[in-house]
């Protein structure tokens, strides 16, 4: 199906999508703001309540690869309505739970209908637009989100101080609702080339990465010799390694995974990984520790976590002037040694400026991250790259997520026993304030390491000099510049 003229470009798709799309970081980051609170509000456990931020985040990245597929076959506005209709009414379920696993399911769900409008809507962009203005389009896509996420915690902490916890989930709910009224009026239907969704790919991916996040959540309450813990994953592995064998049987596989092995697009899936590994579980992470620790309240955890987030909107307009001197490969490993420098500082003591650091590094790798993986095949290839790009990234996100957590309450859990779960709620602890910060800069100083090791990795696979594709004339932005 044809794109339309330059001179009649449908802008109002443009601006329901993109305000569809900055809603779902702020669900992120609002989810991880309100967990502590949910936790309390209920007296759960710490890894029922961390499931309101990682049950979001698990199904946003496992559901990415099946959904981008499922809407160039079934249909990209019908997928889109689908999901904010899923989005929105999680999040009214979310805002009215009568228990933990409601909130949780609830959460499960919107992130579901998060990869949906993602997926669906990147894909009603390429179709509604012109060659010629669709990469001002894509950027624009991705400065909504880079906006979602800089005033997500800004958001967030205003609103759980203002009305609760119920309160947030709620008004993301309402205005997910308003977009998913006034969508059908603006948005049309389009589909892909015809052919099979790779179902048995997408389930097995799905199912083998929601056994090993299952893993690294329950092992903080359990421990790693837990029965549970360690069928969830055996079955992850054993879902992974089955759903490598069926993509190389698929006549038309969810992903080429022979894209991994070309070097350059291997460098820009690691760097997001690693990033997911500091920049994205500190959000996570850092309210808890703020609450026991600094005595901080909603509203000013919010503000402290957006002194991270802010740096993500706002350091990739100057990373875009640098991009025009610095090689794609220097500003990369820029990037994971900001976040390096800055995890190491926030180790020695808690320090805004070490916390706008990390911020740095990753606002720096977004000028940067999209345009390099897809412009690595050729153009009409480039959609199948942006999903394995996207998919590799918001895994890792989740990953980072549940990993550091993970860590975070084994640490603890070795320092002062039983009392990690009253600490990793946000209860104030006394004494105790010192062993949270020393599991904590362990975490950090870790984080640090692996950026920098990561760095090293990245600077090395893009200084090889085998011949690779010519980069498409003009390469499609894609989606999730959030991370979360």
């Amino acid at each position: 199906m044809s794109a339309p003229s330059t001179a009649r470009e449908p802008w109002p798709v443009a601006v329901v999508v993109c305000l569809a799309a900055s809603l779902l970081p702020v669900s992120l980051t609002g989810g991880a703001l309100a967990a502590p609170e949910v936790g309390s509000h209920f007296d759960s456990g710490v890894a029922a309540s961390q499931w309101v931020a990682n049950g979001y985040m698990l199904t946003f990245a496992a559901f990415m690869a099946v959904t981008g597929s499922a809407a160039d076959r079934i249909g990209r506005r019908l997928m889109f309505l689908g999901g904010l209709a899923t989005f929105a009414g999680a999040g009214l379920v979310a805002a009215t739970g009568p228990s933990i696993l409601v909130v949780d399911l609830a959460r499960v769900l919107a992130g579901a209908g998060a990869a949906t409008v993602m997926t669906s809507g990147s894909a009603v962009l390429a179709d509604a637009f012109s060659e010629r203005v669709r990469g001002r389009v894509f950027a624009l896509l991705g400065t909504s989100i880079g906006l979602g996420l800089a005033i997500g915690p800004l958001i967030g902490g205003a609103l759980i101080a203002v009305g609760g916890w119920r309160t947030l989930f709620a008004v993301i709910a309402g205005a997910a609702t308003v977009l998913l009224l006034l969508s059908p009026l603006v948005v049309r239907e389009s589909r892909g080339p015809a052919g099979p969704v790779d179902w048995p790919g997408g389930l097995t991916f799905t199912a083998g990465l929601s056994a090993l996040i299952l893993a690294l959540v329950e092992v903080q309450q359990r421990g790693w010799t837990d029965p549970l813990v360690l069928a969830a994953v055996v079955a992850g592995i054993a879902l992974l390694g089955l759903f490598g064998a069926v993509e190389r049987r698929a006549a038309e596989p969810l992903f080429d995974v022979s894209l991994l092995a070309v070097p350059r697009f291997l460098a820009v899936c690691v760097v997001p990984t690693v990033l997911a590994f500091g920049f994205v579980a500190l959000l996570v992470v850092l309210p808890p520790y703020l609450e026991s620790v600094e005595g901080a309240d909603s509203g000013e955890i919010g503000l402290t976590v957006a002194l991270m987030t802010i740096p993500a909107l706002v350091v990739p307009v100057f990373a875009g002037v640098l991009a025009q001197r610095l090689a794609p490969r220097t500003i990369l490993v820029l990037s994971l040694v900001a976040q390096a420098l800055g995890a190491g500082w926030m180790a020695t003591g808690f320090h805004p400026a070490a916390v706008a650091l990390v911020g740095v590094g990753f606002g720096l790798s977004l000028a940067v991250l999209d345009g390099t993986a897809v412009s690595v095949v050729e153009p009409s290839r480039s959609g199948m790259a942006a999903g394995l790009f996207n998919t590799v990234r918001l895994t890792g996100e989740a990953v980072g997520i549940a990993a550091v957590g993970a860590a975070l309450s084994t640490l603890l859990n070795s320092r002062v026993g039983d009392a990690s779960t009253d600490l990793l709620q946000g209860e104030a602890a006394g004494g105790l304030a010192a062993d949270y910060s020393g599991a904590l800069g362990v975490v950090l100083w870790t984080v640090a390491g692996l950026s920098l090791a990561g760095a090293a990795y990245v600077w090395r696979l893009l200084s090889r000099t085998e011949p690779e594709p010519e980069p498409a004339a003009e390469p499609v932005a894609t989606t999730e510049e959030a991370h979360v």
